[in-house]
């Protein structure tokens, strides 16, 4: 092959190369950027929905309000007599009210004559009382006797609102009009947080095709002609928009090749004196105000994109070239390649054999962790067992006693039974027969409170009602609040509380912070603890106060550590460690505190559960 021949040779793989390169870029730039858009598209849909449905949501809150505010007598009162001064002023303090409430921007009543009467706004400069607004549209709709709404910039405070107008009769005849207008500042303002202001704005055009609402302040009240799918032939009402100046945004339609053509949108290109941009533009028609809303999206990420896949299209293609080299070395050296390749399928074998090994032993680990974990279960469930048997124990003289004047009131109504019978006075031994029957249901009813206490639990998480959890847990503890003296304060509450859990867990809970909290004030005159129950949010929230020494600052952070116990004599330092371990299963937090005036407090903070 001659000298000429390689060069035209080369340059022939250099124009393929070249051609190659460019119908690749092109290629990746067509299926990217065109993935770019619909991904766009879809995001800004999702911008649009979701400002229509606030604008929708904004607007119906107000949409029966005038209807519901004309059924008012004072608006009548006022309407029939508006020399009145002191029914005016009455009405005045009330729509100022309402309108705090509601959050209104402003709500007036018009006469028949368009004169306005009174005002939430009555107290400012630029107070609406004593405007004449008998040219305004929504006004003159509303003395037909129907509802109505529009929007415009106000006569008064320069400031653009929508109007909701009602009329207000007296006996089948419209005598007024009671009008309630909301800020569109304010829904521009509350709206920032649904839009990204740096990828998306949001404009919304009126039949006249004037901007009315945008987040961008450069572009409100401006005029676009083609922006709307079909021509309006609405006039311009200059009165609508006071004495502001309605000039032209200029906005060119521009066309790309990578621009899918079956997308309900198009690329505009803003011509304003403060900036020059090209934006991405969607719309959707809102029907009852007969709006126009559009989101602009901006082609920063496009162009971002569109760097990138310039970028990765160059880079594929030399990647592809070089792949293509490489393949041809690879086949001068493939014996050498499948050689390396027995010798690393050998190296994989051994090494999977080894994995094998450790997966094994893994496994092996794992089964003994979870055996461990149930032993751990068992013996932290023989512990509350043990913790619920320990609070029996330190009550066994309190309901020694309870149990012994029955027992001993049985002995004596027994015998006196016997005496009877034996004198033939059948009546009194009916009489302590049934005398001994309740004392049988007293006893009966004493034993199952601690038999139902001292149950194992289940384990299953109900609805439990919390007002007779503490009940029940009263109906336990009294005998040894009884026995040391001690008042107990519980006001049950009208609103009913459920939580989710073990009711027979939370019971124990209850009756071992009652029974530290009776120990804790053996030394003190006057014993008294006050239970509380109170929403917190969504969560319900239980508080134990007692008047004893309350805990030590030192040992405030350790009492719910295992085995740490104040006390002398007895206790081994768990009762509140499983305590909170049984609040926490719940989903719950039990905490410790002292009261300003002394005492302890427990507080237990649980999820409502909606049970009805």
């Amino acid at each position: 092959m001659t000298k000429k021949s390689q060069r035209e040779k080369n340059f022939l793989i250099l124009i393929v190369l070249v051609v190659g390169l460019v119908l690749t870029i092109k290629l990746v730039q067509l299926s990217g950027l065109r993935a770019a858009y619909n991904s766009m598209h879809q995001q800004s849909t999702q911008q649009l929905n979701n400002l229509i449905n606030y604008i929708e949501n904004t607007l119906g809150r107000f949409e029966k309000f005038p209807e519901v505010l004309s059924t008012h007598p004072l608006l009548q009162e006022v309407l029939a007599h508006p020399n009145d001064l002191i029914k005016r002023d009455k009405l005045n303090l009330l729509l100022e009210e309402v309108s705090g409430v509601t959050q209104a921007s402003d709500i007036y009543l018009i006469n028949e004559n368009g004169l306005t009467l009174s005002a939430s706004n009555w107290r400012k400069k630029n107070s609406f009382v004593g405007s004449n607004l008998k040219v305004r549209p929504y006004f003159l709709q509303a003395m037909t006797g129907v509802s109505s709404h529009y929007y415009a910039v106000g006569l008064s405070s320069d400031k653009r609102g929508y109007y909701f107008a009602h009329p207000v009769t007296y006996q089948e005849q419209v005598i007024g009009v009671v009008v309630v207008k909301i800020s569109i500042a304010a829904i521009e303002n509350q709206h920032e947080q649904l839009i990204n202001g740096d990828l998306y704005n949001f404009l919304i055009v009126a039949p006249d095709n004037v901007i009315f609402i945008s987040d961008r302040k450069e572009w409100r009240l401006k005029k676009i002609n083609f922006l709307r799918e079909k021509t309006d032939s609405t006039p311009l009402d200059l009165k609508r928009y006071a004495s502001r100046d309605i000039q032209q945004l200029d906005l060119t339609k521009i066309s790309s090749p990578f621009f899918p053509p079956t997308l309900d949108a198009s690329l505009y290109q803003i011509n304003d004196s403060s900036t020059q941009e090209i934006i991405f533009a969607q719309q959707a028609r809102m029907a009852d105000a007969n709006w126009q809303v559009h989101i602009w999206s901006s082609l920063k990420p496009i162009n971002s994109e569109d760097s990138f896949l310039t970028i990765v299209s160059i880079g594929g293609y030399l990647l592809l070239v070089i792949l293509v080299l490489f393949i041809k070395e690879r086949m001068k050296n493939s014996q050498q390649l499948y050689q390396a390749r027995l010798l690393l399928e050998q190296r994989v074998k051994e090494r999977t054999e080894d994995l094998t090994a450790i997966n094994h032993k893994l496994l092996a680990e794992i089964e003994q962790r979870e055996h461990t974990q149930r032993q751990l279960e068992n013996i932290q469930e023989e512990l509350i067992q043990s913790a619920k048997l320990a609070v029996i124990g330190n009550m066994s003289a309190s309901i020694n006693h309870e149990i012994n004047q029955p027992l001993t009131a049985l002995k004596s109504y027994s015998q006196n039974a016997l005496t009877y019978q034996e004198r033939g006075m059948t009546n009194k031994v009916t009489g302590n027969l049934k005398h001994i029957i309740g004392l049988i249901d007293r006893l009966a009813s004493i034993v199952s409170q601690f038999k139902n206490f001292t149950k194992k639990s289940t384990g299953i998480h109900i609805p439990v009602y919390v007002q007779k959890s503490i009940n029940e847990t009263l109906a336990i503890i009294k005998h040894q609040a009884q026995n040391e003296r001690v008042q107990i304060f519980f006001k049950v509450p009208e609103q009913v509380f459920y939580i989710m859990g073990d009711g027979i867990r939370l019971e124990q809970v209850f009756v071992n912070i009652l029974s530290n909290a009776i120990q804790a004030m053996k030394d003190i005159d006057k014993k008294q603890i006050y239970i509380q129950i109170k929403p917190i949010d969504s969560n319900v929230q239980i508080l134990f106060r007692d008047n004893g020494p309350g805990i030590l600052d030192t040992n405030i952070d350790k009492i719910f550590e295992p085995f740490f116990t104040t006390k002398e004599s007895f206790g081994l330092g768990i009762g509140l460690s499983i305590s909170q371990r049984i609040i926490e299963s719940m989903q719950g937090q039990l905490i410790a505190t002292n009261h300003c005036e002394g005492g302890a407090i427990f507080t237990i903070s649980l999820p409502l559960h909606p049970f009805k």
